[in-house]
């Protein structure tokens, strides 16, 4: 190894960070096999309280038959956010790179986000009482890391990167895969795109649970998600 060659884990600061015209992600649920690392990794890297998930995995029973369906759910930063919208306060802005953002300095804990958002993807937090969600780890983006939960994925379901950027990685996956939004009829314009995505997915994902329903230690979260 040459001396001004550097390794991947000291590639971390702002010189590293790379600019998005729309940040987003791409979610295969062909390669999803509901781990729930991101789901930990989320809640470990941005301290998430107890009861509280900012990305969440459902374990959806397939129609007519007994397999099981993995599908992680976070915000969807749309770029027609219905939640920055409906916020009384101006807390929820949206930044240069489109991703939606919740300044806790601003929240006034009105909680219309949180009935505006179709996806389920707000939370209030009751230890800061604010109202907060994903903002795909804008702390490690902005040092040239993915988001955690795309660093701890470990099947390479998650993928981060530029929208709108035809030679992306995302952009090509997300063209070669056919992938589309979730609760595409809500018509929000969302940066989050899934592949192998089917309708029946999304009433299912309303169930709340979090864990697979046998399992011994299920957790239920309170249900934001709507009908």
């Amino acid at each position: 190894m040459s001396k001004e060659e550097v390794l991947p884990w000291e590639k971390i600061g702002k010189e590293y960070r790379q600019d998005y015209k729309r940040a987003g992600m791409l979610v295969d649920l062909d390669r999803c096999i509901g781990c729930h690392s991101c789901s930990v990794s989320c809640k470990t890297e941005n301290e998430v309280p107890l009861g509280n998930f900012r990305m969440r995995v459902r374990y959806l029973e397939q129609p007519d038959n007994k397999q099981i369906s993995f599908t992680p759910l976070i915000c969807m930063h749309c770029v027609d956010a219905p939640c920055l919208k409906a916020c009384p306060s101006k807390a929820i802005r949206r930044e240069d790179d489109g991703r939606v953002f919740i300044d806790e300095n601003r929240c006034d804990l009105e909680k219309e986000c949180v009935e505006a958002c179709p996806y389920g993807a707000i939370s209030i937090n009751v230890e800061k009482e604010v109202a907060e969600k994903c903002d795909f780890c804008t702390h490690r983006t902005e040092v040239g890391l993915d988001p955690a939960c795309v660093s701890n994925c470990p099947t390479d379901a998650l993928v981060f990167g530029d929208l709108d950027n035809p030679e992306s990685r995302i952009s090509k996956l997300a063209e070669k895969k056919k992938a589309k939004a979730w609760k595409a009829d809500e018509k929000t314009n969302p940066s989050v795109l899934y592949v192998s995505h089917e309708k029946w997915m999304e009433k299912k994902a309303n169930t709340g649970v979090q864990l697979d329903s046998k399992d011994e230690d299920v957790t239920y979260e309170q249900n934001n998600l709507k009908k």
